[in-house]
């Protein structure tokens, strides 16, 4: 939350806001004074000369720097595990030091981009149209009768091995919008020999996240992945605008659900054989249901209303457990942990339409929580039960052993022993 915004830095605030199409940051009223509080975003919004860090709002620490310094490199830790980042050990030692962390992911892409560029550019064979004095690759007749006046020259259509290919393409853009946007002297003078090396490749005036999506890797550049989806990453998430005097102002935003999500499937996905436990060890682990299709009803012969958990458990036609990854603070002193009723019917759907015996609710844990909740819910008239459960993800998750502690919680999660029973009335 922040309070010392000037009129100009709203007026940017809103810009942005209008560009996204949503509201980033939400004004509220507190001690007679207007503040903006984040809604379910994190991330960076650089507002002229000022920069606005939003962290999780699981973190409420009194010591702030220690809170920024943990929560940006467990940002970098959760975008890794969802898929975004390819986090080597040597990249550690940068992200010990992490305090703004869209630097560090800038950091992350140039060196990376600079090693694979210095160990050999992607190359692959485009279609090139030229009008050259000798007969090369194909010539094209009906071009070549459309210049009577130019029979000493040649219309032709030939194969070029070269680097000003679309992949390369979507890296030269992204190198141009970063190096904009840097204020480390070291990540621009990463960017700027970027720029120099590419200067074969064409620059395009715009490239948008579909344009990205549609490059198709080979085993020859399969090696690019990590940074193409980095690349992506960046396109996706930045919304660009100059203001006047050409000063930058932007916003870097991550809807925070959809990466608590990301990280809690990508984490049970590369560490099941330490976390299922035995009963669970055969099953198929389906992110969004994919492959285990469930629909509510039908209209005209056709299924309507899909069912789309965000963790599918799956023992060939047998589900025994059901995840949902939800960002919402959950309320210990309430009887119903202040799970929304709306989140509640959803999750009774998903046990009796995909007729799993247990579907378990997984919340972040919050400071200021005396201790974890693992909490089961008995349902009327029925034999299935609805867990509400929350992750401490407070801790350092690069820090030694942090990641066998999370482990360790999420297998105690899934295993059948349950805390108390709750018996809605």
């Amino acid at each position: 939350m922040t309070d010392n915004l000037t009129d100009r830095d709203v007026r940017l605030l809103n810009r942005l806001s209008q560009t996204a199409g949503q509201e980033l940051l939400k004004p509220i009223i507190r001690q007679g004074q207007v503040c903006f509080q984040a809604r379910q975003f994190v991330g960076i919004v650089r507002l002229g000369n000022r920069t606005l860090q939003i962290l999780p709002k699981i973190y409420q620490s009194e010591e702030r720097d220690v809170s920024i310094a943990e929560a940006s490199r467990n940002l970098l830790w959760m975008l890794d595990y969802a898929g975004h980042l390819s986090i080597k050990e040597n990249d550690l030692a940068a992200m010990q030091q992490a305090q703004d962390w869209f630097e560090i992911l800038i950091y992350f892409f140039a060196t990376h981009l600079k090693r694979q560029w210095l160990r050999g550019a992607p190359r692959n064979y485009q279609a090139v149209d030229a009008v050259l004095p000798v007969l090369k690759g194909k010539w094209r007749i009906p071009a070549q009768m459309r210049r009577p006046e130019q029979k000493h020259r040649f219309a032709v259509t030939y194969d070029e091995f070269t680097t000003d290919n679309p992949l390369n393409r979507i890296f030269r853009y992204v190198v141009e919008l970063l190096w904009k946007l840097t204020r480390d002297g070291n990540n621009r003078q990463l960017l700027s020999d970027l720029r120099y090396w590419m200067d074969e490749v064409t620059l395009l005036p715009a490239i948008a996240l579909q344009d990205a999506q549609t490059v198709k890797l080979t085993r020859l550049n399969q090696q690019y992945e990590p940074l193409l989806n980095l690349a992506m990453l960046f396109l996706q998430n930045l919304g660009l605008e100059l203001s006047a005097h050409d000063q930058t102002a932007f916003a870097f935003l991550f809807d925070m659900n959809q990466l608590f999500e990301g990280f809690l499937t990508g984490f049970l996905q590369r560490h099941r054989r330490e976390i299922l436990p035995a009963a669970l060890s055969d099953c198929q682990l389906l992110p969004q249901g994919r492959q285990a299709v469930c629909h509510l009803a039908q209209v005209q012969n056709r299924r309507v209303f899909r069912l789309k958990p965000d963790l599918v458990l799956r023992d060939r036609d047998y589900y025994p457990r059901l995840l949902d990854f939800k960002y919402k603070r959950l309320n210990p002193s309430d009887r119903k942990l202040g799970i929304s009723e709306a989140d509640f019917y959803q999750m009774y759907a998903y046990l009796n339409r995909f007729q799993a015996p247990q579907v378990t609710l997984v919340y972040p844990q919050t400071a200021g929580m005396a201790a974890p909740i693992r909490s089961c819910f008995s349902l009327e008239g029925s034999s299935g039960e609805i867990r509400a459960v929350t992750v401490n993800l407070l801790r350092d998750l690069t820090a030694k052993g942090a990641h066998k502690e999370l482990i360790a919680e999420l297998r105690q999660i899934l295993e059948q022993t349950d805390g108390g029973r709750r018996r809605l009335r």
